[in-house]
C-alpha cells in the first residue's frame, strides 16, 4: 500500500490500490501484487472459533514481543547506518510493520492466526518490494540492529498522482482540487527494542531528503485518524492536516476469528513544505493550532482580569 495499509482484491478481481499508514502508522494509489481474496479464508471461519480458549485468545495466536523495561535497558543493542533496503531487508521489513501497526491495535495480536499472520507478513513483503525495488522514483531505507542484521526501522517513499488529497484512481468528480504527482512516504516503523531511540525521526529525514533529491518542494503522507501517536511525531516534525478521506480501503484482523479481512477507516492527508530557509518554516505553521492557542490565551487573560 502506499500509504502504509494494504489493499486486498475483490471477489471481481479488482485491482487494488492502497494508504502509514498508516500507518506509522497507520499511513495510496498503484496495483500492488496482493491477490488472495477474503472470501478464500471465509470458508475456514468456523474452524477458527473453535479455537478460541476460555480466556477470549486463539489457539495459536501469536505472542507480541515483550517491551523492555528500563533494567533491561542497561545493556542496549547498537545501530548500523541508514541504508536502502536490499534482499532480506524487505522481509524483516514487513515483519517491523506489521507488528508495529497491525498486531499491536486492539488486541489483534491476541486473536489473529499463526496462518494469517504469515500470509499478512508475506503480503506485505510483496508490497514493498512493488512499490519501492524498481525504476523510477522510490526508494526505501532501513537500520539494522549490528549484532543480528534484522532491520529494527524502516521507511518508504514512491510518487503517485493524486486529485487534491484524493489518489488519482478514487477520485470523483465531485473531489476538488487540481491532479498533481506527489512523493508520498509510508511504511514508516520501529520494532520495539529500537523505540525511543530517535530512529524515527532519521528515517524522515533522510526520506526527506530523498524526496527533495527527486525535485520536490513537499511531501505528504496519510495516517489513520485514530493513530494519535504517529499524528503527533508528524507534527512535530512540520506536517499538518490539510485533508482526508473517511472510508479509505484498508484491511483489519477481524475481532473473532482472527482473520485478515477487508475494511475501511477514517485517514488523515497530512503535508510538509521541503523548502528550504523561512518560506518553508511559514509554510509549515499550523495555523489552525495558533488559533487555539490563542484562544487559549486570549481567556486565561480575561479570567486573570476578571478575578481582580
Amino acid at each position: 500500500s502506499r500509504t502504509g495499509v494494504l489493499y486486498l482484491r475483490t471477489a471481481s478481481n479488482s485491482n487494488v490500490t492502497s494508504t502509514t499508514m498508516l500507518s506509522a502508522c497507520t499511513v495510496t494509489a498503484a496495483p500492488v501484487g496482493i491477490s488472495r481474496r477474503v472470501s478464500d479464508r471465509a470458508n475456514t471461519t468456523t474452524q477458527s472459533r473453535s479455537r478460541v480458549t476460555s480466556g477470549g485468545r486463539l489457539r495459536g495466536a501469536v505472542s507480541l514481543p515483550r517491551r523492555r523495561t528500563a533494567a533491561s535497558n542497561v545493556a542496549r543493542a547498537a545501530f548500523g547506518e541508514i541504508e536502502r533496503a536490499r534482499g532480506q531487508d524487505y522481509a524483516s521489513a514487513a515483519e517491523v510493520f506489521v507488528e508495529a501497526f497491525f498486531l499491536r491495535k486492539g488486541g489483534a495480536a491476541d486473536v489473529i492466526t499463526k496462518s494469517e499472520l504469515a500470509y499478512l507478513n508475506g503480503a506485505q513483503k510483496r508490497d514493498m518490494v512493488g512499490r519501492y525495488n524498481k525504476r523510477g522514483l522510490c526508494a526505501m531505507y532501513v537500520i539494522r540492529d549490528d549484532d543480528t542484521g534484522k532491520v529494527v526501522g524502516c521507511v518508504g517513499a514512491d510518487v503517485q498522482t493524486f486529485k487534491g488529497t484524493v489518489p488519482v484512481k478514487r477520485a470523483t468528480d465531485a473531489t476538488k482540487g487540481e491532479v498533481a504527482d506527489r512523493p508520498v512516504i509510508a511504511n514508516l516503523a520501529t520494532a520495539p527494542a529500537a523505540r525511543r531511540r530517535g530512529l524515527a525521526k532519521k528515517l524522515m529525514a533522510r526520506i526527506e531528503e530523498e524526496c527533495k533529491e527527486w525535485g520536490f518542494e513537499e511531501a505528504v503522507l496519510v495516517v489513520e485518524a485514530n493513530n494519535s501517536k504517529a499524528r503527533s511525531l508528524y507534527s512535530k516534525l512540520g506536517y499538518k492536516a490539510i485533508g482526508g478521506e473517511p472510508d479509505t480501503p484498508n484491511i483489519v484482523i477481524d475481532r473473532e476469528t482472527g482473520k485478515v479481512v477487508n475494511g475501511a477507516v477514517k485517514t488523515v492527508f497530512m503535508r510538509k513544505s521541503l523548502k528550504e530557509g523561512a518560506v518553508g518554516v511559514l509554510e509549515n505553521i499550523d495555523v489552525t493550532k495558533l488559533v487555539g492557542v490563542g484562544a487559549a490565551v486570549a481567556a486565561a487573560a480575561k479570567f486573570a482580569l476578571g478575578s481582580q
